[in-house]
């Protein structure tokens, strides 16, 4: 089986190589489709983790916000972008799904052009939320559609978190150079432009994107009971993952900017360009976890179980780097490099699954409730990062870690109570 990186760029060539055919090739269509959609989500992603990575220092710096209130406003802003994927469903039950992707693009363009001015963040936070619950859902659910069975849509996915993983990668970099030449306003325009972009290349594949409805779904051969209970599971294992996992916008956006030598073999690391690394770790890893699961199967709950406990020793990393260093002292980047590792291997080991998993396990009635509840409960993780961050210059930084460590594996009993009915219906699950 050939790494995802390798499969989207041969559908780039055979784009830009094949003839036009009298003939409809629906393969064809929907590779193109697929690689549209995946063109649409990288530019999208792109604009969100500059701002991801630029919103916290951004507070601090151009609003004069405390650490603590900007670390309570990141939360908010990271947890709208998963909670209000709850409307987007019914929403584009009434208008289409390819309309409302649309119109998410254009709402989140207005809305980073609007946090350029110090006067519209409320108006930044609502088109932000609105046009994140339209978008984020609904392009998930378009790549659902395109493919006729569980094998084609899993590999669909992988693509598809690759193309979000290379929008991130530039994002981190870019923005901290924008910042430090232009300021924040030119980072913000910039992010703008890009939604802009990714609406206009959604908008030229309508007939692609709109030709593919989603086929029958094959039932899982579990009882329906027991597929909902392994839903609802996983949703506390979503809350306490996405906790940990994007405190790389607030604590160690922080502890990059105090805590952290600013170089490492005389090249300058600004705190931003942590995004980067994440997103290059992620990049990177796929093809080489891609191998081990291959070689070496391991059955979905216990890579979700090696996902947990990896987040837990991300952040005792961490909490041993803030001793080292007196809690206020400088360490070496290769503390917060080797946290990000850590984290980057539980993303793969967590993330990816989880949609597919809620598509393929959630009876056809409930699939849109079910898959927004999944987001709801990633919202709460990401809203619960901020809340805690209040705490970030209240307690010493090693004790922060360490409660972080300990929250983040609170969905272990659980897991481990439930491992018998989550063997029999993850097992096999790729």
């Amino acid at each position: 089986m050939q790494p995802a990186s390798v499969a989207v760029a041969t559908d780039l060539s055979a784009v830009s190589q094949s003839t036009p055919s009298p003939i409809p090739d629906p393969e064809r269509s929907r590779s193109r489709a697929l690689l549209i959609a995946c063109l649409t989500v990288a530019l999208e992603r792109f604009a969100f983790y500059v701002v991801f990575s630029l919103y916290t220092l951004c507070l601090i710096d151009r609003h004069h916000f405390t650490e603590a209130q900007a670390a309570t406003h990141y939360g908010l802003f990271i947890g709208l972008a998963y909670f209000t994927p709850l409307l987007g469903g019914p929403i584009a039950d009434c208008f289409g799904r390819w309309r409302t992707v649309a119109a998410s693009g254009v709402l989140l363009s207005l809305s980073y052009f609007l946090f350029i001015y110090d006067s519209l963040r409320f108006w930044f936070l609502f088109l932000f939320s609105i046009g994140a619950g339209l978008f984020k859902r609904n392009i998930t659910a378009a790549v659902g559609a395109l493919f006729p069975d569980d094998a084609e849509r899993d590999t669909a996915y992988s693509r598809f978190y690759l193309a979000i993983n290379l929008g991130a990668l530039p994002s981190g970099v870019v923005g901290a150079w924008l910042v430090k030449h232009h300021g924040y306003s030119l980072a913000f325009l910039v992010c703008g432009l890009s939604c802009l972009l990714a609406t206009v290349l959604w908008c030229s594949a309508r007939f692609l994107l709109s030709a593919h409805h989603r086929p029958p779904r094959r039932h899982h051969e579990a009882l329906e009971r027991d597929r909902l209970i392994t839903i609802f599971v996983l949703l506390p294992v979503a809350v306490t993952f996405f906790f940990v996992c994007h405190q790389s916008g607030s604590s160690l956006t922080l502890f990059a900017r105090d805590n952290t030598v600013p170089t490492l073999l005389g090249i300058a690391l600004d705190p931003p360009t942590y995004q980067s690394l994440q997103a290059a770790l992620v990049i990177g890893l796929t093809p080489m976890l891609n191998r081990i699961w291959r070689s070496r199967p391991l059955a979905t709950h216990l890579k979700i179980l090696l996902g947990l406990l990896l987040v837990s020793g991300s952040c005792l990393v961490m909490a041993t780097a803030s001793l080292l260093g007196g809690n206020t002292g400088r360490v070496s980047p290769l503390w917060l490099i080797g946290s990000y590792l850590l984290v980057s291997v539980a993303e793969l080991c967590v993330s990816p699954v989880g949609f597919s998993l809620v598509s393929k396990l959630a009876p056809p009635r409930r699939v849109g409730l079910l898959m927004g509840l999944w987001l709801a409960a990633i919202a709460v993780g990401n809203l619960s990062a901020g809340l805690i961050g209040r705490y970030w210059t209240e307690w010493s930084h090693h004790t922060f870690f360490l409660v972080l460590s300990g929250l983040s594996v609170l969905a272990l009993p659980l897991l481990l109570a439930q491992r018998k009915r989550l063997r029999i219906i993850l097992g096999g699950a790729p």
